[in-house]
């Protein structure tokens, strides 16, 4: 998958027009594949495609969507996206939204916001691409979710946005397992800080990686049978360590 020739593989992204979902359309366009990208900003999307075609040759698909439209009909969207690429083999789900005002005890606005593009959207989208999966040929395909190391520690900021993305973790590891003796593929990619927007200004304990880096990675662990990795790797440690601190001393540690 995704090796020299990928000319049979037909990719969407979802949060297609910046940070890794943009790094990602790009790697993926250089090397052949046919790729959807999806954002909300049709302007973004369409300089994305411009610069795609001047410097790869290559003529992406773009699609304009607003993932927190009330009105979002996943079946829909998938049948649409389907005939746009002919069929879909890979879904990365690289969207996700942060708020200022998400700390202590977050309004009901700032959740219902925050779980509907964290969670609820990636949740049926995941979903709706898995039945499509299902009609493709041997039932093949392959879905790759972003999520934060932020899951591993909780704490009183940014309490929503870390809720569903541990929602959303749940999700995915519970259809590896109902679709273990399948074709289908899913894997969740735990993200350390990155150098995109939404770290941007931020006095962070580690060092940032670049989204170019976060897509190569990707698309080394598409070709993987891993379930779940973090990325950086040495987060794994720190998760690890995080998870052991006793509460005495966790309360009062502030990050």
């Amino acid at each position: 998958m995704f090796s020299t020739s990928t000319n049979n593989d037909r990719a969407i992204v979802i949060g297609g027009s910046g940070g890794v979902g943009r790094a990602l359309v790009e790697l993926l366009a250089k090397r052949g594949a046919k790729v959807l990208a999806v954002a909300s900003d049709i302007r973004d999307l369409k300089a994305l495609q411009h610069d795609c075609e001047l410097r790869y040759g290559s003529c992406i698909h773009v699609r304009a969507t607003d993932l927190s439209a009330k009105d979002f009909n996943p079946e829909l969207f998938t049948k649409e996206c389907a005939k746009t690429l002919d069929s879909v083999t890979h879904l990365f789900i690289t969207v996700g939204a942060i708020s200022t005002i998400d700390k202590g005890v977050p309004d009901a606005n700032i959740v219902n916001e925050l779980t509907t593009i964290n969670y609820i959207r990636p949740a049926q989208l995941i979903s709706s691409f898995c039945g499509h999966f299902l009609q493709n040929e041997n039932g093949i395909g392959n879905v790759m979710v972003f999520t934060s190391i932020a899951t591993a520690a909780p704490r009183g900021n940014n309490v929503a946005y870390a809720a569903a993305k541990t929602s959303l973790e749940f999700y995915c590891l519970a259809l590896q397992h109902f679709f273990s003796n399948s074709n289908i593929k899913i894997q969740v990619c735990s993200l350390g800080y990155v150098d995109t927007t939404m770290s941007f200004g931020l006095k962070l304990l580690f060092p940032t990686v670049s989204p170019q880096a976060v897509a190569t990675y990707s698309l080394k662990l598409v070709r993987t049978k891993k379930r779940y990795a973090y990325y950086p790797r040495f987060w794994w440690l720190i998760t690890k360590i995080i998870r052991l601190i006793p509460w005495h001393y966790y309360k009062k540690i502030n990050f």
